[in-house]
């Protein structure tokens, strides 16, 4: 039986294997969760928004209709709990999607009652542990063609490598995190440089700043 969608945690489940999907949704209604299950990258996002799931399981491999992964547009439009499902033997995915803001992430084959589990997990934390995604703490930064690798001090725009000096990263850094953001120029200089400092540095670094 359907839980009481008003009271039941609810779980969306964007994912292509339709065997993983079907049973899993089973599992998860038989825990008292109310599920919505899609294949489509265009219905997770309405879903994500309409359907206000508590806990958003995605395949990382499932494209977005707005182009990029499923996962990282999901990851912009929600404060649900995000569980990324990677591929078999595809670490490096399910690293990336940790670090780009998942709450949790498995590789298949994976069992229902272990998804279930992994849900009831999530929920268990306090609330306000979770918030919606935070770029000032991803160590990875994606804004359509770019990335901006913190970690390694790297930029890519169409996964070409973009040369830039560490003060030129750190200036660009900044402006990726705050994308919607005019940023004045004194308080640029002092989250590079610290509040000591001196004289009119950015304009010989603007020309650096990569171009989609």
């Amino acid at each position: 039986m359907e839980p009481d969608a008003q009271l039941a945690p609810r779980v969306l489940l964007a994912v292509n294997d339709a065997l993983l999907r079907r049973v899993a949704a089973v599992a998860l209604r038989e825990r008292g969760f109310s599920v919505s299950a899609t294949t489509e990258g265009s219905a997770a996002l309405m879903l994500a928004e309409s359907f206000s799931p508590d806990v958003i399981m995605v395949d990382l491999e499932l494209p977005s209709p707005r182009g990029g992964s499923l996962f990282d547009t999901i990851r912009g439009l929600t404060d649900a709990y995000l569980v990324g499902i990677a591929p078999p033997d595809a670490d490096a995915v399910r690293i990336r999607a940790l670090r780009a803001g998942a709450d949790d992430a498995v590789s298949v084959p994976v069992t229902p009652d272990e998804l279930a589990a992994r849900c009831q997990a999530l929920l268990r934390r306090p609330r306000n542990v979770h918030t919606r995604w935070d770029p000032m703490a991803a160590s990875l930064i994606n804004i359509g063609p770019l990335t901006v690798d913190v970690g390694r001090k790297e930029i890519q725009v169409h996964d070409q490598d973009v040369p830039v000096t560490r003060i030129e990263f750190a200036l660009f850094e900044q402006l990726c995190r705050h994308p919607a953001e005019v940023r004045a120029r004194v308080q640029l200089l002092e989250e590079v440089w610290g509040p000591n400092w001196v004289g009119r540095v950015p304009a010989q670094h603007r020309s650096a700043a990569p171009r989609g």
